[in-house]
């Protein structure tokens, strides 16, 4: 299946530019901002690829990397040595959430807009949270795979999307959802079985003609 466009770090980043001339220069610091940058370039793609399958448009996942990678800086004195990019992806999942929570009240607001005015643009549109626009597994099609996902718990869908889209191991799903690695596997067995059922369901339902599972994580450790 098609992948999200590769994206590249984006030559204007005033927010991050602004905290990071803001900041005065001392050699542990000066240390801090090369660490930075080079994360930032080696990363920064990942992330927002992560951003993208979970949001509606590019812009949207524009504003999550900015965001997340304003974060990282800011908290770039915690950064770990060891398993960098887990942690990573525990800021862009808490910035993640932020903009969900902003974008569900907007949608909110225009809809009673729309309502006062009797209008109702909004009244046939699901405007779900989770949408994404492309899925990374092999077997069933996106539009079966979204549909079953969306009958699970936030919980579940995002242990599934770190295990098969980000592609992330036990330990490191643990870093990302904070948790203890044996929790993952339990956590990511019950929700493959959940996942499994609610395909099931679907095919029984006439919706989808056979189930596949979910793909293994790069490894258990």
């Amino acid at each position: 299946m098609a992948q999200p466009t590769v994206r590249t770090p984006p030559k204007s980043r005033n927010q991050i530019e602004t905290a990071l001339v803001s900041t005065p220069v001392t050699s542990t610091r000066a240390a801090q901002r090369a660490r930075f940058e080079t994360i930032y370039q080696l990363h920064y793609g990942v992330l927002w690829a992560y951003a993208r399958r979970r949001v509606e448009s590019a812009a949207d996942a524009d504003d999550v990397a900015a965001q997340t990678w304003l974060t990282i800086w800011r908290r770039i004195e915690v950064l770990p040595q060891a398993n960098e990019l887990p942690w990573c992806y525990g800021v862009a999942r808490r910035c993640l959430a932020n903009h969900r929570r902003s974008t569900t009240r907007r949608l909110r607001l225009a809809a009673a807009v729309a309502t006062e005015r009797a209008l109702d643009p909004l009244g046939t549109t699901s405007y779900d949270a989770d949408t994404v626009d492309e899925v990374h597994q092999r077997g069933a099609p996106a539009r079966q795979l979204r549909l079953a996902l969306s009958r699970l718990s936030d919980d579940d869908q995002e242990i599934l999307r770190l295990a098969a889209w980000e592609q992330l191991s036990h330990a490191e799903i643990a870093i990302v959802i904070e948790t203890s690695t044996p929790n993952v596997a339990v956590r990511l067995h019950r929700a493959k079985q959940r996942l499994a059922t609610a395909l099931q369901d679907l095919k029984d339902a006439g919706h989808i003609a056979a189930t596949t599972p979910i793909a293994e994580p790069k490894g258990t450790q």
